[in-house]
């Protein structure tokens, strides 16, 4: 759940839908929501064990496993979309804990996803046949192979593909062109100025480094991105198409800056 230095020589290094480099997670504190590490083959003898009830008492497998929450929402994300539909009724889609459930003629089956920036990860078992898939990707593009890979390798065509947004590669729409950025020179001493602590409340916190002629920006333990000067206050990441814009007070003290990400301008105040 946090990163060792024996992982060092061995990692998978995460890519964006660009083909971009992201660089790798290197968690210094554990995070139920994305730090795992692990390998595609210790995670297939995992969901064996899930299937097979190894270490479980069999009322527990039976509640993990059963509809506690029916899902009726259109698409998995965004979570707060009050969108609903009926299409995913005939399977019975569900979660149980945990676990997301639907039925098929095969059984019963209970899947996992994984999505974070440069990773795509998917596992579904089927518990009557006692037989399943891990896919393990390292690229924002990831989720256009699922459903090939699931109906051609287990014939399943009944996973909720739209629900969970998974739009096969083949099926997607051509990306826009990325935004053309130009560096220029920037002074040193104001970028040792913008260098601190920018925080999200509650629990997300930005830090700005000085790296030589440019500055970095980090969330919490995530990998740290690079940002390159376009004018004395806009930068640009070179592995995202977030871009930073830092703003002072009358006294020329900096007090925040300002994330432009997704069509959206985020206000970050400055906590140190």
């Amino acid at each position: 759940m946090i990163w060792q230095d024996r992982f060092e020589s061995d990692y998978a290094n995460g890519y964006d839908e660009y083909g971009r480099s992201l660089g790798h997670q290197a968690w210094k504190n554990a995070d139920a929501a994305g730090s795992m590490l692990t390998t595609v083959s210790d995670f297939a003898r995992f969901m064996q064990a899930v299937m097979q009830g190894k270490g479980l008492h069999s009322k527990t497998r039976e509640q993990m496993l059963s509809p506690q929450i029916q899902i009726a929402s259109k698409h998995e994300f965004p979570t707060l979309s009050d969108q609903t539909t009926d299409e995913n009724k005939a399977i019975r889609l569900s979660y149980g804990l945990a676990w997301g459930l639907y039925w098929t003629p095969y059984g019963e089956a209970f899947f996992k996803e994984g999505h974070d920036d440069g990773w795509r990860n998917y596992t579904v078992c089927f518990d009557k046949e006692k037989s399943g898939i891990v896919i393990m990707t390292n690229s924002g593009n990831g989720e256009g192979m699922f459903k090939g890979l699931l109906e051609t390798l287990l014939k399943n065509t009944y996973t909720p593909i739209e629900w969970e947004g998974y739009t096969p590669y083949d099926k997607l729409p051509p990306r826009p062109p990325l935004k053309q950025h130009k560096q220029v020179a920037v002074d040193a001493k104001l970028l040792d100025r913008y260098a601190g602590r920018y925080a999200i409340p509650p629990d997300i916190t930005l830090t700005i480094r000085r790296e030589g002629d440019h500055l970095s920006v980090q969330e919490n333990d995530e990998p740290k991105q690079d940002l390159l000067p376009e004018s004395d206050v806009d930068f640009f990441s070179t592995t995202a198409d977030d871009a930073y814009t830092f703003e002072t007070d009358t006294q020329g003290r900096v007090t925040r800056m300002v994330l432009h990400t997704d069509g959206k301008d985020i206000p970050i105040k400055r906590v140190d």
